[in-house]
């Protein structure tokens, strides 16, 4: 296999560098509205619940390929999606809380693995070093949140910002070079016979 340079289209190169720079405004509307984009993230999980669960009951009703045992799975779980979507909808400052605390917890249990890790026999000294320390920082900010939800939506729409930055700023340099490699198994020459 061999790697060949493929240069993109002028139009197609425009287009992402454009959609960079939105991206990269959306990241900075994140920052300055934290609530407004956290709303935002609640309205689309909330959407997102439910499509699939209106997706799980078509299938419940209309796929006669899987054992009644599936559909019915299907149709309880596309009803409990709508539901669930709905009251994320209706109650959204209960979703926003629900977010920052599995944030929370989400992030004090990577923080014990991390220490955990760091704690077990992991050459070399420096590294086990860096990697309980990150554990304890990453546990002490997971209390902090639970002691403080606010600091949880700073740090959720910080969250946020941040990925659209570093996905903007990608697409940005990809637009900007126009290169991406394409792998490429040779092939060897057809000769008549």
């Amino acid at each position: 296999m061999t790697n060949v340079e493929v240069k993109t289209s002028p139009g197609w190169r425009v287009l992402e560098i454009l959609g960079g720079l939105l991206v990269l405004a959306l990241a900075v509307i994140v920052f300055l509205d934290q609530q407004a984009a956290i709303q935002t993230l609640v309205i689309v999980i909330a959407g997102g619940l439910i499509i699939g669960g209106l997706t799980r009951i078509a299938l419940g009703f209309n796929t006669a390929l899987f054992p009644s045992t599936i559909r019915a799975l299907n149709l309880a779980g596309g009803i409990i999606a709508i539901v669930l979507g709905g009251v994320v909808l209706v109650f959204s400052n209960l979703a926003i809380a629900t977010l920052i605390i599995l944030l929370a917890l989400g992030l004090l249990f990577a923080g014990a693995l991390e220490v955990g890790i760091g704690v077990a026999r992991h050459p070399p000294t420096w590294l086990r070093a860096l990697i309980v320390t990150v554990g304890v920082l990453t546990v002490l900010l997971s209390i902090l949140v639970i002691l403080d939800p606010a600091l949880g939506t700073l740090l959720l729409a910080s969250i946020l910002a941040l990925i659209l930055i570093l996905v903007g700023v990608r697409h940005i340099v990809h637009g900007i070079t126009g290169h991406h490699p394409v792998r490429v198994v040779p092939v060897a020459p057809v000769t008549e016979v």
